[in-house]
């Protein structure tokens, strides 16, 4: 550990990892229709499921699409039921979550699954790289992500991010952008939560004048301006079916035509498409086109949740400190305890999560130095919030006390994601995971629609 005194609060700068067991988690179908099978957990999370592009596929029509996940917890195996239909049995019981051992048997549909280990073939790599472009981390799960950029980013390849709102899919898309040939060239980024209905072809491909009521002139749509670059589109599931049909046949033959025209335009972009959820349960659903999603995911990358990633948490409040203190022009630092207790955090939010934690510790922490006080909890308030110190009103009946903590908590929620965003409705609704118009009409029942936010001020 590398660390350095401030006063008297020890500070540190970076952590060495430890190297994780050799031996390596083997996962065999012992029974069912595709019984024999078996894969290796070499990676940080493999999927088990139905669909052809799992890393274990079971052919059997009573196991979902995508069943289970998988990730190695030194010499255990961390199961998960992805959602599945009929269920991830331990004998008689139905789980969720579990972690097996040496010899731990699930069964899912009419198959049944064995964990077994064996020893590594290789020892582990040394001297694996701690960042890429701007994106840092020295824990497995980064490491087999960097390995993987590097080697997809000069290709012109397709690529789909699968990770959780706040985990850094779009900081991903980027560093692959400007690793790529592609690097001078345009990165636009797409969000289609906050694409109107009506308006998506248009936004995305560009209409002529007199498409439609409004359309005075001909305007450039979204992948015309990215011509010769990269396009990033954020949570793609949520395009509508109309438009995924379109955006199949722009990724095959990189042409289109504007709204209302009958020209051809020629294009030449790379596409970087991005989900929260794994669209092969869309598929499943009859929600996503299967030839869509092969085309968008020649290669597939999840990106790993903050939880799934604690030792780089050293790291990377290195870097976003260093963000701030450029931001707000102040040099900071951060104690040990402070970053042991942000290391036991479950982090919902993720990367934006922490970072939001560290700038609201930057404000209380006091000689230069944040610690464990400045990012720990206080109570039953909201952290950002001008009553934050304030304790909720558990008084009365549970649905009158239940509504009032709501509403205090929407209010103190959207108040300070408003004072981040500036303002902007677009940029908040992305960073909230929350529907632009869904969004609007929060702010309107907590009366803060409207609001000039970056005159408004805290205190």
């Amino acid at each position: 550990m590398v660390s350095a005194k401030r006063g008297s609060t020890e500070v540190n700068a970076a952590r060495v990892a430890i190297p994780a067991s050799h031996r390596v988690p083997k996962i065999t179908i012992l029974s069912g229709p595709s019984a024999g099978r078996a894969v290796a957990m070499t990676k940080v999370m493999a999927t088990v499921g139905r669909h052809p592009t799992n890393d274990l596929v079971v052919n059997d029509p009573r196991v979902s699409g995508v069943h289970l996940e998988l990730r190695p917890a030194g010499d255990r195996v961390l199961v998960r039921d992805a959602g599945s239909t009929n269920g991830t049995w331990l004998g008689a019981h139905r789980v969720t979550e579990i972690e097996l051992g040496q010899g731990g048997e699930l069964t899912v549909g009419d198959s049944t699954l064995r964990v077994d280990l064996e020893d590594a073939a290789t020892s582990p790599a040394t001297g694996v790289r701690e960042s890429f472009g701007e994106l840092v981390g020295q824990s497995p799960a980064m490491g087999e992500l960097f390995a993987t950029l590097a080697r997809i980013a000069p290709k012109q390849l397709s690529v789909l991010l699968q990770g959780e709102t706040g985990s850094g899919k779009e900081e991903v898309a980027r560093a692959i952008h400007l690793h790529s040939p592609r690097k001078d060239g345009p990165f636009i980024v797409i969000d289609a939560t906050s694409l109107p209905e009506t308006l998506v072809e248009s936004l995305l491909f560009g209409h002529e004048r007199g498409a439609f009521t409004g359309a005075e002139a001909r305007t450039t749509g979204l992948f015309e301006a990215a011509n010769g670059g990269t396009v990033f589109l954020d949570e793609i599931g949520e395009l509508p079916g109309p438009v995924q049909a379109k955006f199949l046949r722009v990724l095959e033959r990189q042409e289109f035509t504007r709204v209302g025209g009958h020209a051809t335009v020629k294009v030449d972009v790379r596409v970087i498409a991005a989900t929260h959820r794994d669209l092969r349960h869309e598929i499943e659903a009859g929600k996503f086109r299967e030839d869509l999603y092969y085309r968008i995911a020649q290669v597939r990358i999840v990106v790993p949740p903050l939880r799934d990633r604690l030792d780089d948490i050293p790291l990377l409040c290195r870097k976003l400190l260093g963000v701030l203190t450029r931001e707000k022009g102040e040099t900071i630092l951060i104690a040990n305890d402070a970053l042991e207790n942000l290391a036991t955090r479950p982090w919902p939010g993720n990367i934006r999560e922490l970072r939001n934690v560290l700038a609201r510790a930057m404000a209380l922490a006091s000689g230069g130095v944040v610690k464990r006080a400045d990012v720990a909890g206080e109570g039953f308030g909201f952290r950002g919030s001008k009553d934050e110190r304030a304790a909720l009103d558990l008084t009365g009946k549970f649905t009158e006390s239940k509504d009032r903590a709501i509403e205090r908590f929407e209010s103190a929620y959207l108040g300070a994601l408003m004072r981040r965003c500036q303002g902007n409705l677009s940029m908040a609704s992305r960073e909230a995971d929350i529907a632009r118009h869904h969004l609007r009409d929060l702010l309107k029942r907590r009366g803060l629609y409207g609001i000039t936010w970056d005159e408004t001020k805290e205190g």
